[in-house]
């Protein structure tokens, strides 16, 4: 192994240097630059203010690690000495948003008690509450300052025209109002305690801007930083899994072809210049067209693939909502090339030179076929929601897309295999039922690294067969029991679920032909959760909203807000002379038929063991029916 001796050196900085470099244009011959293989911001506001608050009683921090680009700086011929940024961009995006507005980091606990109660003894107002008015006056005063000199109103006489109207309240076309702000303004002893607290707030500034922060610069090979990244970010701030790629796979790169997964890696590298930073691939793609024309690292490809796929595919994938990566991308390519995911940092081995192109396209095909296959029972959102839930983890959907890729393409050159025919025909069947069976079941808790990679090289969802309809019955009975018994609400129950639940991804299975046309559904309870809290005491623990007192329909109609059964409802628009005796016969026909629960069924007199009664006579039909729904995608029982 090479060895590389003396390859640091050492610096010191103060503050104010650094800060000056990092900017667009410095002033200085100094210029600090963000590689692409920079992480994102994950600092919080606390974590920066504990920086600020630990340089302002002189302690020592952390040092940041620059590389010098000998080479840019020649090219650039401008006199100026060129900087990569290579550890400590948490460090000095903290310091650099505290010198763009030190004021915001100014907090009512920097307020001394001593100052408050001096200027309130001034003002002749002790009690707490002044006190606190004084505090909250003072601090709003100094966080709306933009700096630290007269013509940004930072004198002592602004400051006591706050006093007077947030603390007095006075208004200040009174002539109470002036003649208090003359007087305080002649008060030496107030003058002098205000104008020390301001020069003590802007000698604070001065004092971070004055720190000394050590600078390691490194002089070793430029092969080697993102290999010195990797090393330096193995500890400290606690950072996804994924983004130890940024810089292990700098050296892996294609053009990428889609503009859309292209604009979700710019809005990424944004983040950071909004914060003020020059990156270098700014730089080098400053307009759209190089944007477009140049080369992107497998790890911004898979970052922007996860983000691009979380939109396109709601069904399937959970949106990220920051510029933290998603795991989509990059699980989802590993498990395809048949990599377990400890391995995944042998991915770019693994594609070899296979083009990202023409990957993304089997990929995207891979996630529509098995998209379109759990369409009918993953699209509907409940009535008021844009979206339908969830129900599964990353790993489960990501199997069964990895099966169906592996089962397509040949992974050498993505040309499709000669059985895909035959094993599409088997997916088509098996998918639907595996997908229910292993949420029922829980398959897919904890992580599911080893389950993804075993599901995938047995191609489970192709060569085993699904659930018999005895082991369906089975599974049911089984979920039931273990999940139904803990869903007792009291007299005060809410009235639905939530409805991410596997309670409603089975109603949707059941309902599936009824809902086929529909956009959205509602759910209704076929006994009322206004009648049954009428028939409970306090105290009282009932199984309101298990799921064989529940029903899907695409309309709720009159059952929305009825309190009563629907055979009862009935009963009293036929005996007020609204429906005939005919159609009180035709339309609990139709309530029957939608709801899937006879009139016959319901528990009267309404009590707590009648209805656990109707609920498992009713939890019956609901198997029944799913068994009937999904007839031709179940295999027959072995012949005994």
């Amino acid at each position: 192994m090479s060895t590389f001796r003396n390859a640091v050196d050492i610096d010191i900085w103060p503050v104010s240097k650094l800060m000056d470099a990092v900017l667009t244009n410095p002033a200085g011959n100094i210029r600090v630059t963000i590689p692409e293989f920079q992480r994102r911001l994950v600092w919080s506001q606390a974590t920066r203010k504990d920086l600020i608050d630990s340089i302002k009683r002189g302690y020592p921090f952390g040092s940041v690690l620059i590389y010098e680009d000998i080479a840019r700086g020649h090219s650039a011929g401008d006199g100026k000495r060129y900087y990569n940024l290579i550890d400590g961009l948490q460090r000095t995006q903290a310091l650099k948003s505290y010198v763009e507005y030190q004021n915001g980091y100014f907090t009512r606990a920097d307020l001394e008690d001593a100052f408050v109660d001096s200027v309130a003894a001034h003002l002749g107002k002790l009690s707490d509450e002044y006190k606190d008015r004084i505090r909250q006056t003072v601090v709003d005063w100094v966080k709306g300052k933009k700096g630290y000199d007269a013509q940004d109103g930072w004198r002592t006489e602004n400051l006591v025209e706050a006093l007077i109207g947030k603390v007095l309240k006075y208004s200040s076309d009174s002539s109470l109002y002036r003649d208090v702000y003359f007087e305080l303004n002649r008060n030496e002893s107030l003058i002098k305690k205000l104008g020390g607290f301001l020069d003590a707030v802007s000698g604070e500034v001065k004092l971070v801007l004055d720190a000394k922060i050590p600078v390691l610069i490194y002089s070793g090979p430029s092969s080697e930083l993102p290999k010195v990244f990797e090393l330096l970010n193995s500890k400290g701030t606690v950072l996804s899994r994924y983004e130890i790629y940024a810089a292990r796979w700098i050296d892996v790169r294609q053009r990428i072809m889609n503009t859309e997964v292209i604009d979700v890696i710019w809005s990424k590298y944004e983040t950071l210049e909004e914060e003020g930073f020059t990156l270098d691939v700014s730089e080098e793609a400053p307009d759209e067209e190089s944007r477009r024309n140049r080369t992107y690292t497998l790890f911004d490809y898979l970052f922007g693939l996860g983000q691009y796929l979380a939109v396109k595919f709601p069904r399937l994938f959970k949106p990220v909502k920051d510029d933290r990566p998603s795991s989509v991308g990059f699980n989802l390519l590993s498990a395809s090339m048949g990599l377990r995911l400890q391995d995944m940092a042998d991915l770019p081995d693994e594609i070899g030179n296979l083009s990202w192109m023409d990957l993304e396209r089997c990929l995207l095909e891979s996630i529509r076929f098995v998209d379109n296959i759990l369409k009918p029972v993953l699209s509907k959102p409940q009535y008021g929601r844009k979206l339908a839930p969830i129900y599964h983890s990353e790993m489960m959907i990501i199997s069964m897309i990895a099966t169906a890729f592996q089962v397509r393409y040949g992974k050498r050159d993505l040309s499709e295999n000669d059985g895909w025919r035959v094993d599409r025909r088997k997916l088509k069947q098996n998918l639907p039922m595996f997908y229910l069976y292993e949420i029922l079941h829980d398959d897919w808790r904890g992580s599911g690294d080893s389950k993804l990679h075993e599901a995938v090289r047995s191609l489970r969802y192709v060569d085993n067969a699904p659930p018999t309809k005895q082991r369906w019955e089975q599974v049911f009975d089984d979920w039931y029991y273990d999940n139904q018994v803990s869903l007792v609400h009291t007299k005060g129950a809410k009235r639905h679920i939530r409805d991410s639940r596997p309670e409603y991804l089975l109603l949707k299975y059941i309902f599936v032909n009824r809902l086929a046309n529909a956009k959205s559904y509602h759910v209704e309870h076929i006994i009322p959760v206004v009648l049954l809290q009428s028939h409970m005491v306090e105290g009282d623990e009932w199984p309101i909203n298990t799921i064989a007192n529940l029903a899907l329909l695409e309309h709720a109609g009159e059952l929305r807000h009825n309190v009563q059964t629907f055979d009862v409802l009935l009963q009293d628009k036929r005996r007020r002379g609204e429906i005939s005796e005919e159609q009180q016969a035709r339309e609990l026909l139709d309530y029957e038929r939608h709801l899937h629960c006879p009139a016959s069924l319901l528990p009267k007199p309404l009590t707590k063991d009648s209805f656990e009664g109707f609920l498992l006579e009713r939890f019956e039909l609901l198997k029944a029916e799913f068994l009937t729904v999904w007839r031709d995608h179940i295999p027959s029982d072995p012949q005994t």
